[in-house]
């Protein structure tokens, strides 16, 4: 019986997901790219090569260390199926991973096992599901909310963003040691202030992503600087 089970999960249940998987996969990118395509085509809306260059390096600069980090954390954790769900559904260490985890946990089976492998899929499907819903019903709601919320609320909210990511640097600063927290403050002030004087639009593709760049690198150098063991008297 075990390996009759070890036959079917290997031969006809992994090709078979690893197969939808790939086209899933596909038609989610395609998907995922069809608002470019309508603003390019349709609404004729072209953006610069400056704009295009710039936000390539933003995103890659917070995005590309978890494209090598992702995947070797995760595996484990989700299997291949899991992983096929969860980077179509999105949301993989702040929904998925409590799903999967929870699902093993109430159904008892280990991590890693081919039983596992399946009840960590079917916990992120469920999520899946419902995460989907939430947010379609929130959609709606939110958009019937701000049609009836008076105009001093509606000029509020034009604060969210820059609160949303001044509590994340909070959050982060709070956290991070003393030194680093304060030595990274004046390279962001300084940055700003050299960007606002336009002293990057002298570099190729107008220059906007060298701010990003700057701080970036500089924090990492920082970090890596305040972080070191002192040096061993001889």
């Amino acid at each position: 019986m075990e390996q009759t089970k070890d036959v079917i999960y290997k031969q006809d249940y992994l090709p078979y997901i690893i197969n939808r998987g790939k086209w899933c996969t596909r038609l989610v990118l395609l998907v995922a790219y069809l608002p470019v395509l309508v603003l390019l085509f349709h609404f004729d809306a072209h953006p610069t090569s400056d704009s295009i260059f710039t936000g390539m390096v933003s995103m890659l600069s917070i995005l590309l260390p978890w494209y090598i980090v992702d995947p070797m954390s995760l595996q484990s954790i989700f299997g291949t199926p899991g992983m096929y769900l969860s980077y179509m559904a999105g949301n993989t260490k702040e929904v998925r991973v409590p799903a999967s985890t929870q699902a093993l946990s109430a159904s008892g089976y280990q991590l890693g096992t081919q039983e596992g492998t399946i009840i960590s899929a079917i916990g992120i499907s469920v999520s899946t599901f419902i995460s989907l819903g939430l947010m379609t019903f929130l959609a709606v709601a939110g958009q019937m909310l701000i049609n009836i919320l008076p105009e001093t609320i509606l000029n509020a909210l034009k604060f969210l963003l820059p609160s949303l990511f001044g509590a994340l640097f909070m959050e982060r600063l709070l956290n991070s040691p003393i030194g680093l927290s304060l030595s990274a403050i004046p390279v962001i002030f300084i940055v700003k202030a050299v960007a606002v004087m336009g002293a990057f639009t002298l570099l190729p593709f107008g220059g906007g992503y060298a701010p990003i760049l700057i701080c970036v690198v500089t924090c990492m150098l920082l970090a890596k600087i305040t972080s070191a063991p002192p040096a061993q008297e001889s």
